[in-house]
């Protein structure tokens, strides 16, 4: 029975977010602190597994930074140093094929607000409609505090991504939950985490940062809310 729950949300998963074409080359969206340096990630691929030696040059703001070759494991990694704070976009090149994300650059100790896609954007289990109002929310409340999405389902990324993007959202980074190590890695780099809007599962794995948690669904350790207006009205 356990068996065929799963199958199902994955197959639901599969029809909100449809399978995007792979990539031979992908590289990760960041989150770093302004003027320290950092090492921008790219994995190259075969037809199934990463795969190793294969010349990688990245871009920022459509300026190289050069080539490197991915190492034994398919990861190849360039460092970096921003200098300003905001937004900045990345892109990888490899034997034709390109990916392109974004590096969010931040003074330290800022506080950032995490978003879960599944539980607090879409506007149902089965549906492919955002929640009314969510996109000018998000606009709205990323004026104020830095917006992270998190990735919390049976998609990748990269669907987040793309379904983000189809939908009018800002263009902001895309992490997987990760059972919550999202949250201890963001603390680790020197940042806070300000709220978290998401399901009662995910805000669990938040507790301990002492953020101020929303949910649409009742939950103990999070305030109840009925809509995206609501929710931007409370993070002033």
């Amino acid at each position: 029975m356990r068996s065929l729950s799963l199958y199902v949300l994955i197959l639901v998963a599969s029809c909100i977010f449809p399978p995007i074409a792979l990539s031979r080359v992908t590289v990760d969206d960041a989150v770093v602190v302004k003027g320290q340096q950092i090492m921008l990630r790219a994995e190259t691929k075969g037809k199934f597994f990463r795969k190793g030696g294969e010349l990688v040059e990245f871009f920022v703001g459509g300026t190289s930074l050069g080539m490197t070759l991915s190492g034994g494991d398919g990861v190849a990694f360039k460092p970096f140093v921003p200098v300003k704070a905001g937004l900045y976009e990345i892109e990888v090149n490899s034997g034709g094929d390109k990916d392109s994300g974004v590096l969010l650059s931040l003074r330290e100790g800022s506080s950032i607000v995490f978003v879960d896609v599944e539980s607090s954007l879409l506007e149902g289990r089965l549906s492919r409609k955002p929640k009314p109002g969510c996109q000018k929310a998000i606009k709205e409340i990323n004026q104020r505090f830095p917006v992270v999405v998190l990735q919390t389902g049976f998609v990748g990324v990269k669907a987040v991504k793309t379904w983000l993007r189809e939908n009018d959202f800002l263009e902001l980074p895309v992490f997987p939950w990760n059972k919550g190590g999202i949250f201890n890695e963001i603390t680790y780099k020197g940042f806070k985490v300000k709220s978290v809007i998401a399901s009662p599962e995910v805000i669990e794995s938040a507790r301990e940062h002492r953020s101020v948690s929303f949910s649409f669904r009742q939950t103990d350790n999070a305030e109840w809310v009925k809509d995206w207006e609501e929710i931007s009205k409370k993070l002033k």
